[in-house]
């Protein structure tokens, strides 16, 4: 018998699978735009890097780091929430499992 577990964990890998597909499309996308435009952007005049502005790599990284910790403080908290209210949830019995 398949548990509401099993169900969400293949539901979670397909949805994983099917935005990791749309991001290489997109990625893919992308980078033929930036091949094509390449000679006009060589043509134009260049703008001058603002000193002190950080890369987009860098805003990246900051924001999922951030959001890495933000995930991992959440896990632990819901985790001894649970697990304080574990005396008072029922159980499920052998044959529901």
């Amino acid at each position: 018998m398949t548990t509401y577990l099993e169900l969400s964990k293949t539901y979670q890998e397909q949805v994983l699978s099917m935005i990791e597909q749309n991001q290489k499309v997109t990625v893919d996308s992308v980078s033929a735009w930036a091949k094509a435009t390449q000679p006009l952007a060589k043509t134009t005049p260049g703008a001058t890097a603002i000193p002190g502005v950080s890369s987009p790599k860098e805003l990246i990284d900051n924001a999922f780091g951030f959001a890495t910790k933000l995930m991992s403080v959440q896990h632990q908290y819901l985790t001894e929430v649970f697990a304080a209210a574990e005396p008072a949830m029922p159980k499920a019995s052998a044959s529901a499992k």
